[in-house]
C-alpha cells in the first residue's frame, strides 16, 4: 500500500513539473503589492517593506514572488514569513526564501499544508516582510515584482495584478535614464511595437552561441560587454534598447555605458535570460559549428531560440508547486485511508 502511495505521489509531482497550471476563472484579479509603495531614506538607515496579498474574494492556498531591487544602493538583510496564509491557524511550508544581494533579487514561496489545502485564505494579509539597509548615498531603487503566482484550493493559478514600489535615497532630480524592466514588461513592449526595439545581448560569445533570445520582428544584436564601448556605432539611438545578460548584472553595467554615451531609451531586463527561460517557453534548434577534429561530420551545438509564450501560463517555482502537489495528494490519501476507502 505504501509503495502504491509513493508511486502516485511521484506521478503527481512529475505532472506538476511538466505541465503549467491553468488560470482559473474568477471575478477579479487578486492583488500582490509592495507596501509602502514609496519610501524615502538616507545612507546607513534600515527600513522594512511588506508584501501584501488582497485575494479579492478568491481562495488562496499558495503564493510566490520574485522582487528585484538596486543592489548598488540597497542591501537586503532579512526576509521574514508573514501570516497571510496561516491567518486561520493552518500550517504552512516555505520551500523558497532566498536573498541574493549580488544581483538584487529576492525569492519567496509558501504553501498551506494538511487540512489547510481544503480551502484557501480570502482575507488580505502580509505574505512576507523584507528589511533593507541603505548602502548608497543617493539614487532610486524600484521594487519590481515578477514571477508572481497565486494558487487556489484546486491547485490552479489565479489571475493576479502586481504593484511594485520605489525607494529614494538622498536628493535625486529628474527622471532615471535607465529603466529596469521585468521580463513581463519586456514582453509587453515587444508585443506592442517590436519594430521599435533592439534586443541587445551583452554576454560572451560562448554564452551567446549556447543559447540566446530570438524574437520575430525584433532587431537582434550581440555585442559582448567587453566590446560595447568600441561598437556603439552599430546601435540605433532612436530605438528602444532592451539589454539582457545571464542574470541582469552585466546588463545593468552595459545599460549605464549606453546612458553615459547619450542613448536615451535604455531598458535593463531584470533577471536576464535566466528569468526569461522561467517565464516563457523556448524552442531548440541545432546549428552547425566548425569541427575540431578531422571527422568530416561537423559538430552540432544547441542554440535556444525563445519567443514570447502564452499569457497567464507561467511555470514559476516548479519545485514549490510540485511540493504543494505532493502535500495535497498525501493529505487526500491519508484522509481517505482513515475513512476506510483505501485498503
Amino acid at each position: 500500500m505504501e509503495k502504491k502511495i509513493k508511486i502516485l505521489m511521484c506521478l503527481v509531482c512529475l505532472g506538476l513539473l511538466v505541465n503549467t497550471a491553468s488560470v482559473t476563472a474568477q471575478a477579479a484579479p487578486a492583488v500582490v503589492s509592495v507596501s509602502p509603495s514609496s519610501v524615502e531614506e538616507s545612507h546607513g538607515q534600515t527600513f522594512t517593506v511588506i508584501i501584501t496579498v488582497d485575494p479579492k474574494g478568491n481562495e488562496i492556498c499558495a503564493a510566490q514572488y520574485v522582487l528585484y531591487f538596486d543592489q548598488r544602493i540597497l542591501n537586503a538583510t532579512l526576509q521574514s514569513q508573514g501570516t497571510f496564509l496561516s491567518q486561520d491557524g493552518a500550517e504552512t511550508f516555505v520551500p523558497a526564501n532566498i536573498v541574493n544581494n549580488s544581483i538584487g533579487k529576492i525569492e519567496y514561496g509558501e504553501s498551506r499544508t494538511g487540512e489547510g489545502l481544503e480551502h484557501g485564505v480570502t482575507t488580505s494579509g502580509t505574505l512576507a516582510s523584507i528589511t533593507f539597509e541603505v548602502i548608497g548615498t543617493s539614487g532610486r531603487s524600484d521594487f519590481k515584482l515578477s514571477d508572481v503566482i497565486l494558487v487556489d484550493q484546486n491547485l490552479e493559478n489565479l489571475e493576479t495584478e502586481s504593484k511594485g514600489g520605489i525607494c529614494t535615497i538622498g536628493n535625486v532630480a529628474g527622471e532615471p535614464i535607465i529603466t529596469d524592466s521585468t521580463v513581463e514588461e519586456v514582453y509587453a513592449m515587444i508585443e506592442t511595437n517590436p519594430e521599435e526595439i533592439i534586443l541587445l545581448d551583452v554576454r560572451t560569445e560562448g554564452e551567446y552561441n549556447a543559447e540566446h533570445l530570438e524574437i520575430a520582428g525584433v532587431e537582434l544584436k550581440h555585442i559582448p560587454l567587453s566590446e560595447l564601448e568600441k561598437r556603439l556605432g552599430e546601435l540605433d539611438p532612436s530605438k528602444k534598447l532592451i539589454v539582457y545578460s545571464k542574470n541582469g548584472a552585466d546588463s545593468r553595467t552595459a545599460s549605464e555605458i549606453l546612458a553615459q554615451h547619450g542613448f536615451g531609451l535604455v531598458y535593463n531586463m531584470l533577471g536576464g535570460i535566466d528569468e526569461w527561460r522561467i517565464k516563457f517557453p523556448v524552442s531548440i534548434q541545432f546549428v552547425p559549428t566548425p569541427a575540431i577534429t578531422v571527422d568530416p561530420t561537423p559538430d552540432v551545438s544547441p542554440v535556444v531560440l525563445s519567443t514570447p509564450g502564452e499569457k497567464g501560463k507561467l511555470p514559476g517555482f516548479e519545485v514549490v508547486f510540485a511540493i504543494m502537489g505532493l502535500l495535497a495528494i498525501s493529505y487526500i490519501l491519508i484522509k481517505n485511508k482513515s475513512r476506510g476507502k483505501i485498503k
